[in-house]
């Protein structure tokens, strides 16, 4: 269980728990859900999910109750966010969009997309309000780590990042028609700008991974 604590001034706080062992899909399935979270409602180019199984998208509906909190409020506005994991406590000041955007990509990536449930394992090890140089070690170690399973089970692994690339090519598809969704769901403009953020990322290891990654170069290779 992560917890997720928004201090909002005036002794406002909107808290979160986030169980990243929810039943996979089961809410998805449920009669229940906003007009947004409708699977046919700015449905994403690249969605393999059948209406017959899943009439809400998965990640809408887990995110539901955070868009509903957070729909008029405005982006910039300052929270002190407090993040509790089993392991550890974050603890940033910051815009919300910027401790929303954390909250969400968590969210969404525990839930039962098959294309956002690809970060599940990075879920299972989150680091919130990660710098872009963060999310890009983590991503490609993740991946990497990915590979050495395949490897052992015989296959050919993917140490050029050809299906790291795919998947953020995807993520990136996924995040323009899913901010579609929250902006008809949304007074004010901080939930939008927060998944405008995780766009941001999925745009960087898009378009520029190697250029990135020989950022990088100098941590393993100083000499």
């Amino acid at each position: 269980m992560i917890e997720y604590v928004f201090g909002m001034g005036g002794g406002q706080k909107i808290r979160f728990e986030i169980d990243l062992e929810r039943s996979f899909g089961e809410a998805s399935r449920a009669d229940r859900g906003s007009e947004w979270t409708e699977l046919d409602f700015h449905k994403c180019d690249n969605c393999t999910l059948d209406i017959d199984d899943y009439p809400h998208c998965p990640p809408s509906v887990d995110i539901e109750d955070i868009i509903a909190k957070f729909k008029a409020i405005i982006s910039y506005k300052r929270a002190n966010v407090l993040v509790k994991t089993p392991q550890r406590t974050y603890f940033k000041c910051c815009d919300v969009q910027n401790g929303l955007s954390s909250l969400l990509g968590l969210v969404m990536a525990t839930s039962a997309c098959p294309i956002l449930s690809q970060m599940r394992g990075l879920a299972h090890h989150h680091l919130p309000f990660a710098t872009e140089e963060e999310t890009l070690f983590r991503a490609v170690g993740a991946h990497l780590v990915k590979q050495y399973y395949v490897a052992r089970g015989g296959g050919e692994p993917d140490l050029a990042l050809r299906e790291l690339k795919n998947l953020y090519k995807q993520l990136k598809t996924l995040n323009e028609c899913l901010a579609n969704r929250i902006r008809a769901a949304s007074e004010m403009d901080a939930n939008v700008n927060a998944i405008v953020i995780l766009f941001t990322i999925t745009e960087l290891v898009s378009f520029s991974l190697e250029e990135k990654l020989e950022s990088l170069k100098p941590l393993f290779f100083p000499f």
